[in-house]
């Protein structure tokens, strides 16, 4: 796994696993916004429309196309990638808008000086992302998405609206990371394929 230029060292991350561990049966919590919900929030895109896509790729972009904006913010981002590709099937275009829907919305609710701390694997059958900020008290990033108000409501219902199209879920959990993570669970492309294959046998 590759880190950050102000990444954690690799004891620390793993220590933080151990708590996860423990952290996991405290159970998750699904974030919901205060607006009331579009009507295309399920819409799902045609299959054809859709294109493998390694997930590290855009997340990798972060601290070029969104680290100024945050900087400015008093903010950091502390990044740790798989080596191996997370490939999901998504239309070109709405993973970078998803990224910069949640930056946004930590833009606007973190604290000056506060790190934002992103951690991507894979899991199972899903690509998970998941995001902490290194707030004193609760993490105010999940928080925000629980909470939506009126200056996070439009880009909290954008994320809901592309995860509702290929099946993923935002909600708060423990991680690696620490309790309170934003977590993000895309479906790994090919994984949904294999087990309907499966299970047809």
């Amino acid at each position: 796994m590759s880190a950050g230029t102000t990444g954690l060292a690799r004891p620390s991350l793993l220590a933080l696993g151990a708590a996860w561990l423990t952290g996991k049966a405290f159970g998750l919590r699904t974030l919901s916004p205060s607006r009331a919900p579009d009507p295309h929030f399920h819409r799902q895109e045609p299959a054809a429309d859709r294109e493998p896509i390694d997930l590290r790729q855009p997340l990798r972009a972060m601290p070029q196309t969104h680290g100024p904006m945050l900087a400015r913010r008093g903010i950091h981002l502390d990044l740790f990638l798989p080596d191996e590709a997370l490939t999901v099937a998504v239309v070109p275009g709405d993973l970078p808008r998803f990224i910069a829907h949640i930056l946004d919305v930590a833009a606007g609710t973190l604290q000056q000086g506060t790190t934002l701390h992103v951690l991507a694997r894979a899991e199972g059958q899903h690509a998970v992302i998941n995001w902490r900020d290194a707030s004193a008290g609760a993490t105010r990033l999940s928080h925000a998405f629980a909470t939506a108000d009126h200056a996070t409501a439009a880009r909290v219902l954008a994320c809901q609206t592309i995860a509702a199209r290929y099946g993923a879920r935002i909600y708060a959990a423990p991680s690696p990371l620490g309790d309170g993570c934003l977590t993000v669970r895309f479906p790994l492309h090919g994984q949904r394929e294999a087990h309907a294959s499966a299970t047809d046998l």
